[in-house]
């Protein structure tokens, strides 16, 4: 069965009817795999769903995709560098300030680009990962 996975507002035009202009389509994974954008009308029509049941799946979806970005997050080595840095800092004594800044930089930038990476491949915010 059909399932709605977001909406999207960079596309305005339904995929279904062809209604140009919208705010914002219904992006919709079908049976075969295709994926689609759909304004809120035709995804009701095309899915038998209520826009209540559609709204629920979209944030289900979402959950599902943040928990799944958060768990490699957790388990990326760039994350425990920066984890490791941060408590070797403590055990060094270095106070907080600007020499706390420079001891933990590097590992801050490789953790900040491999949220991003993450973020980005999960579809998600880079906040829902911090």
């Amino acid at each position: 069965m059909a399932r709605a996975l977001g909406t999207d507002d960079s596309v305005n035009t339904c995929d279904c009817c062809g209604k140009t202009n919208l705010k914002f389509t219904v992006t919709i994974e079908l049976d075969s795999g295709d994926v689609v954008h759909y304004g809120q009308i035709c995804a009701g029509r095309n899915t038998g769903k209520t826009r209540p049941q559609i709204s629920a799946e979209i944030k289900s979806h979402k959950a599902a995709q943040e928990d799944a970005a958060r768990q490699v997050w957790r388990t990326h080595p760039a994350y425990l560098a920066e984890r490791a840095r941060f408590a070797e800092r403590l055990r060094a004594g270095v106070m907080p300030g600007r020499a706390a800044m420079e001891f933990v930089r590097d590992a801050v930038q490789a953790a900040d680009a491999a949220r991003q990476e993450i973020a980005h491949r999960f579809a998600v915010s880079v906040f829902c990962l911090m």
